[in-house]
């Protein structure tokens, strides 16, 4: 795959209509195109590019059909009701699309057949619609490399992709909204958007790249995205920061309206609003995630399922928080600043909307655990349901909070506890035990005063980050009427579990009166 590189230079365009015009007519096969060459000069421009060097000529699109066959800046304007933008020669072209209508009936509205680079500046509001083949399949096709930017619009409609480069794809700027039957903005090697306002629906695809021997890549570097959609990725390299803390609207790293599945990759999202976020589901079968969000770090408002991979949220308000979580494999760290895992949302200000969230009351949700390594340090709440949670496998450790107001469990409905292992610490305030219809064997402690240190059971340890009050353990390990020693910092006392679920919560614990522990000396 090419390797390029592309410095940003914001400053004016000038393309100046002076005095001294020659017009003439070009002739080529059947189509015929006025062009008008200007003796003004471009200048660099957001490009990069030295456009001085090109001559520039202005276009009316009424006449019919454009053949672009040599170099130069060409300003594009008015109406083609049926017809073609085609460009085939050896060099750069630029195409200033200034409020321009183009309709094609029959092929892409803008047909790249080869150029060294093309670049497209928005001016004003165009509007493209097309109906193309399968060979020829979108609105704008490219075969070479296709930059995009400007301070203007393009509306796209089409019937198959909506803008597309069998090579690289780089939007720099603008403002887009692309209606397509298929994908929205697709680039063979890598689609590369260093910022713009993109309100994509599609049939398929919102964003994508198709090179399956050299893994393209999709580097987002900023944005405001709406993308309706099921935002497919299979593999590739991703970058995204997303939005400043000073803009009022959305910016979410990733995001779509009807569901993000993310199959493979390697993502690292820094973001002011939710890092991967879907108004359905998000599903991640595998790939590696570095994500930091002054929002959630993976948001759902249906379900969030982690099937495998590795994601670690090394910051975010709250960590993974959706109407349903279903944790399957993989490994996952969550640093959360209120709630770690979060099921029916919660009292959550600190989106761009503000307020709470839709389902905060909600008591339908439920948490599921059935597999994978799973790390919890939060300040709010460790593992939070609105409604339920069931635990049937996997790993899981929390560091709960060390005020009173939170604890390392808080649910609404019942906690069913199978198997896998469970070890969550955290204040003693709020804390809850398991529920009593539970069937592995499970302990609650509350401690006298607040610890610090390794704690250990039986062959079960844990070294927790931070202090703690009460400590949970759930582990097939414990055995009922066995004697242990349970070693909390510098600390330790015998205790013998008498129930399945052994010890009390606080007042808002389900588990509160479900056995006590037979505690020997402090020692």
């Amino acid at each position: 795959m090419k390797r390029k590189y592309v410095i940003i230079i914001i400053s004016v365009v000038c393309l100046l209509i002076v005095g001294g015009l020659i017009s003439y007519t070009i002739l080529s096969g059947n189509s015929t195109s006025l062009f008008t060459e200007s003796s003004s000069k471009a200048s660099k421009d957001e490009s990069g590019d030295d456009w001085s060097k090109y001559q520039v000529y202005d276009v009316d699109l009424g006449s019919g059909n454009v053949d672009i066959t040599k170099a130069g800046v060409y300003n594009l304007k008015g109406t083609l009701k049926n017809g073609t933008i085609k460009v085939s020669t050896n060099d750069n072209v630029k195409l200033v699309l200034n409020g321009v209508t183009i309709t094609s009936n029959n092929g892409p509205a803008i047909n790249i057949v080869k150029a060294k680079n093309t670049y497209i500046e928005l001016v004003g509001e165009s509007k493209i619609n097309a109906k193309t083949s399968d060979s020829l399949d979108a609105a704008i096709f490219s075969k070479d490399d296709l930059y995009l930017y400007g301070s203007g619009s393009l509306e796209v409609s089409s019937n198959k992709d909506g803008i597309s480069s069998k090579d690289d794809l780089y939007i720099l700027s603008g403002t887009y909204t692309i209606n397509s039957d298929n994908d929205g903005i697709k680039g063979k090697d890598s689609v590369s958007i260093t910022k713009g306002t993109f309100t994509i629906t599609s049939g398929q695809d919102g964003i994508k790249t198709t090179n399956e021997e050299e893994k393209g890549e999709i580097l987002i570097e900023n944005g405001t995205y709406k993308i309706t959609s099921s935002l497919t990725i299979n593999d590739g390299k991703f970058t995204i920061v997303s939005g400043t803390k000073t803009s009022d609207e959305s910016q979410k790293g990733l995001k779509a309206v009807k569901e993000v599945v993310l199959n493979k990759g390697t993502y690292s999202i820094s973001s002011v609003d939710d890092a991967i976020h879907s108004n359905g589901n998000v599903i991640i079968n595998n790939g590696n995630y570095s994500i930091s969000s002054n929002d959630d770090g993976i948001h759902a408002d249906s379900s969030v399922t982690i099937k495998d991979g590795e994601v670690k949220i090394t910051n975010s308000y709250e960590g993974i928080e959706g109407y349903k979580i279903n944790l399957e494999g993989g490994k996952i760290t969550v640093n959360a600043s209120d709630d770690g895992i979060n099921v029916g949302g919660g009292n959550d200000s600190s989106g761009m909307q503000g307020g709470r969230d839709k389902f905060d009351q909600d008591s339908g949700g439920l948490l599921t655990i059935s597999g994978g390594e799973i790390y919890v340090n939060a300040d709010g709440d460790g593992l939070d349901s609105n409604g339920s949670i069931k635990m049937s496998g996997g790993v899981v450790h929390v560091d709960g909070p060390t005020n009173n107001g939170n604890g390392a469990l808080d649910y609404n409905g019942t906690f069913d506890i199978t198997g896998g292992e469970l070890i969550a610490v955290g204040s003693s305030g709020m804390m809850q035990n398991v529920s009593s219809s539970s069937t592995q064997n499970t302990i609650l402690v509350t401690l006298n005063s607040s610890m610090s240190g390794d704690i250990s059971i039986g062959d079960i340890s844990y070294s927790p980050k931070k202090q703690y009050q009460s400590v949970l353990i759930s582990s097939s390990s414990l055995e009922l009427n066995h004697e242990y020693t349970l070693k909390t910092g510098s600390s330790s006392q015998n205790i013998t579990l008498t129930s399945t679920v052994t010890g009390s919560g606080s007042q808002m614990g389900a588990g509160m009166n479900n056995g006590m522990m037979n505690r020997g000396g402090r020692r």
